[in-house]
């Protein structure tokens, strides 16, 4: 039996683990480095993710071997363009659902962001993140502490201010510096990665006292009770997640790989590329489940959909793939398909063979229906966007 502590406090990262920030400032930065001739490489931002700003762009210039420009600089060119932007960050999927759930167990919770104390008002300014300012015990900012991640003040600092011994706190983080500031703190941690490199990431031991012991998809695949917190109540029929507010996807249908079809014997609906772009920036990859309705018709159909980049078969481009579970007499392709996406059920996968690939496909439809027929879920097939748009009529 394992001698681990008990966990009594839960802490977490804020830039990439709760609030989708990281996305605004790789656009803001990349802009930035383009004025000096420069690109952000993948190097340069695994070098600066999780580091104070300062630090971060430090960081960047010595990736980069940029000369004659200075990390004050770039952070004083950047931080014009990012503070009208902040307002606009979204919540990371599954985070709203984390927080609540624990507060309302009476978890205490805490904040140890890199961010300075400054742009962390203006972060939670945001509509998004407003709601849950309330909800943490203490804040624990990058410029109040000496030493930023990967060194282990802040997370030391906030569990002194919440009065929790390190080795009872559980951290929540996403990127490696937040992951060796909490090692060395002697705080286990869950791992929720930003980088799509693993590399920078070590390897989970469940049975860690200290460090990563699990890494996970999502926050949608964080199970409280593994870690002796109370377990989510919300799971319809035991295995859908809700997601609320439902999501929405609009494309147009095109052809595809063909392997639906062909080769799985799952007629799945490719929609273009282009129109997915902002939709999925919002989305784990992982496997869901929702409404579709398709051009004029406002018939709303049951919906198993796949979002990622389908290790099995090695995609070079993330793709949003829905099966729609009706059987249709024609192709629809070049028409408008409307996808409301009201569950999630599992995260992305490789499979050792293309049948075990199948079954898993076919239980995540026998798990749609299944969900679907539940009164909360049935009541969003009427939902006003899967409704036609005066375009597609």
């Amino acid at each position: 039996m394992s001698d681990r502590q008990a966990v009594k406090a839960v802490l977490l990262d804020l830039d990439g683990t709760l609030l989708d920030t990281e996305s605004l400032v790789l656009d803001v930065a990349k802009g930035v480095l383009r004025k000096h001739g420069h690109d952000l490489t993948p190097e340069a931002q695994k070098a600066a993710i999780g580091r104070r700003p300062l630090e971060a762009w430090q960081a960047t210039i010595d990736c980069l071997g940029m000369q004659g420009v200075t990390a004050q600089q770039l952070f004083d060119e950047s931080e014009v363009l990012l503070k009208h932007k902040w307002q606009d960050a979204r919540l990371m999927p599954g985070a709203a659902r984390l927080l609540w759930h624990l507060h309302s167990h009476g978890i205490p919770m805490a904040l140890a962001t890199s961010t300075p104390r400054a742009t962390y008002e203006a972060k939670m300014c945001g509509k998004a993140a407003q709601s849950l300012c309330s909800i943490f015990q203490t804040t624990k900012c990058g410029d109040e502490v000496e030493r930023g991640k990967p060194a282990p003040d802040c997370f030391y600092a906030t569990a002194a201010k919440i009065g929790v011994a390190p080795e009872e706190c559980l951290v929540i983080e996403d990127a490696p510096t937040g992951v060796q500031a909490a090692t060395a703190a002697g705080m286990r941690v869950v791992v929720v990665p930003s980088l799509t490199d693993k590399e920078g990431y070590p390897a989970a031991d469940p049975e860690a006292r200290a460090g990563c012991c699990a890494m996970l998809a999502s926050l949608y695949d964080f199970a409280p009770e593994q870690f002796g917190l109370p377990p989510f109540e919300d799971r319809i029929c035991g295995e859908l997640v809700p997601v609320e507010p439902p999501w929405t996807l609009k494309g147009t249908v095109v052809k595809g790989f063909g392997r639906g079809s062909k080769e799985l014997g799952i007629p799945t609906a490719n929609l273009d590329s282009a129109s997915l772009q902002g939709a999925l920036a919002e989305a784990v990859s992982g496997v869901y489940s929702g409404w579709a309705s398709i051009g004029t018709s406002p018939e709303a159909y049951m919906t198993a959909m796949s979002i990622g980049w389908n290790p099995y078969f090695k995609n070079e481009q993330r793709t949003a793939e829905p099966w729609l579970l009706h059987k249709f007499d024609e192709d629809f392709y070049g028409q408008e398909l409307r996808v409301l996406v009201v569950g999630y059920i599992r995260p992305e996968a490789n499979f050792v063979s293309l049948d075990a690939l199948i079954k898993r496909i076919h239980r995540d439809a026998d798990v749609t229906r299944e969900c679907l027929s539940e009164s909360r879920l049935a009541s969003l097939k009427e939902h006003r966007f899967l409704k036609p748009t005066a375009a597609s009529l």
